[in-house]
């Protein structure tokens, strides 16, 4: 019987202990084909490679938008800044039919909705245009924002914007309301 090298004993050993990884253990959600996944992501993938995780969410644009409308559904109240709730108060006293974060739009909110007007204001604080924790996504942000707006002018609603990059401040938001009212309104 022939002996190994001490090489060929290592490269046994290790072909041994890799065997596992040449079997396929997941199928691909968008081409079928078996892949290799390690055991610590295995969870969490469903796509072979970036190419089908990209087809994939081409192909289903309208499941990003429900989940985008689900996540802004779920954080509802806890998202809404005193300055936005100042501007609201402001416009239940100078406006007829005003609502707040109300899913109108296809499923979509706005912060303040003036029903009579036909005005959606969007209050849009730094999250909206800067980088706020490791996994926030400003583009994914401003991309929903812009389904958003899409949805509100759908509906024949003029969307309005205002910036808002700072703490509680009432003189500021006492300023936007007054700005707001000459240029939407003719008011104040």
């Amino acid at each position: 019987m022939l002996e190994l090298t001490k090489n060929e004993k290592i490269s046994k050993t290790l072909k041994e202990r890799n065997s596992h990884k040449t079997k396929p253990n997941k199928v691909c959600e968008q081409c079928k084909a078996e892949y290799y996944s390690k055991p610590s992501r295995a969870s969490e993938s469903r796509f072979c490679g970036k190419s089908c995780n990209t087809t994939w969410r081409n192909l289903n644009t309208d499941l990003a938008s429900k989940a985008g409308r689900s996540s802004a559904k779920s954080q509802g109240e806890s998202r809404r800044s005193k300055n936005e709730i100042l501007f609201y108060e402001l416009c239940k006293v100078k406006f007829r039919e005003v609502l707040c974060n109300e899913p109108m739009f296809n499923g979509w909110d706005a912060d303040v909705i003036l029903i009579d007007e036909k005005i959606a204001i969007l209050w849009n604080g730094k999250w909206h245009y800067e980088k706020i924790t490791e996994q926030h996504s400003v583009e994914q942000v401003q991309n929903r924002d812009k389904i958003k707006i899409k949805e509100i002018e759908s509906l024949g609603f003029t969307p309005y914007i205002i910036k808002d990059m700072g703490k509680f401040n009432e003189s500021f938001v006492n300023k936007e309301f007054d700005i707001f009212c000459k240029i939407h309104c003719g008011l104040v």
